[in-house]
């Protein structure tokens, strides 16, 4: 069978999405031995499992709107695709961690508001990730969506995405900013200032040596509590969605190990 597989990372969630881009890439021919076609990014001609972090929108879309646009893009990755869409596997964290990375990986690229003034707007949205596993299942039509919750590693990942592959999954290479280097690139979008790449480099290596305070981007203990239950009610109400289940058959992940 014509069969797409499709694996999203959540934009801003870590090094998922690179880490299993290296492994894909570099497993090409475990993935044809295993019975896959080719992995491709996006939609591209001639792929047959896709890894596309931005498919459900990117950082911006995932702070702002909680990626409100996800059925619409997901139509479209469908109508680029030539065949089906076999599974669907969506690495969703939870949202007392993911906003605030969201917030930061915004905040090394552009002038933003303070998080604490955006605390009330996150707290009071009623979309949440089952809404977008609903708005995926909408729009690509799929046989099953598996969604790797909060902490799932590159082995999980793997096991739902192509089972029975012998794929060597490859070391996570992503570093992320310490907070007073946003700090400083804060500073120069706001003031207006811009500066090259190479003197960028020099600020970042330097700040990221100075002594770390309080976090630039958090919730605090309640709100931190409020959005846990959320997220554990999300899994709840996702994994009763007919063809939703959460994380990897555990079978098949043991095998992926």
């Amino acid at each position: 069978m014509n069969q797409h597989h499709i694996f999203i990372a959540a934009p801003a969630s870590g090094g998922m999405s690179g880490q299993m881009a290296r492994t894909l890439g570099c497993g090409q021919d475990a993935l044809a031995r295993a019975g896959y076609g080719p992995a491709v990014i996006g939609a591209a001609a001639g792929g047959r499992v896709h890894l596309d972090s931005q498919l459900i929108g990117d950082a911006a879309a995932g702070l702002y709107h909680l990626f409100a646009r996800a059925q619409e893009r997901a139509e479209r990755f469908r109508e680029a695709l030539s065949g089906s869409v076999g599974r669907v596997v969506l690495y969703a964290p939870s949202y007392e961690d993911y906003y605030p990375a969201l917030w930061r990986d915004l905040a090394a690229r552009r002038p933003l508001k303070p998080f604490a003034e955006l605390t009330p707007r996150l707290m009071a949205r009623p979309r949440r990730w089952v809404n977008v596993v609903r708005d995926l299942k909408a729009g690509l039509n799929p046989r099953e969506i598996i969604v790797l919750p909060h902490g799932s590693k590159i082995g999980e990942a793997m096991a739902a995405l192509v089972p029975g592959a012998s794929l060597d999954p490859a070391p996570d290479a992503e570093t992320a900013h310490a907070d007073t280097v946003i700090a400083m690139m804060q500073r120069l979008h706001h003031s207006g200032v811009v500066i090259g790449p190479k003197q960028k480099r020099r600020l970042a290596r330097f700040h990221h040596q100075q002594p770390q305070g309080t976090p630039i981007a958090e919730f605090d203990p309640l709100d931190r509590a409020s959005l846990q239950r959320r997220y554990e009610q999300d899994l709840e109400q996702m994994a009763a969605i007919d063809g939703v289940r959460i994380g990897p058959d555990e079978a098949l992940h043991i095998a992926a190990q």
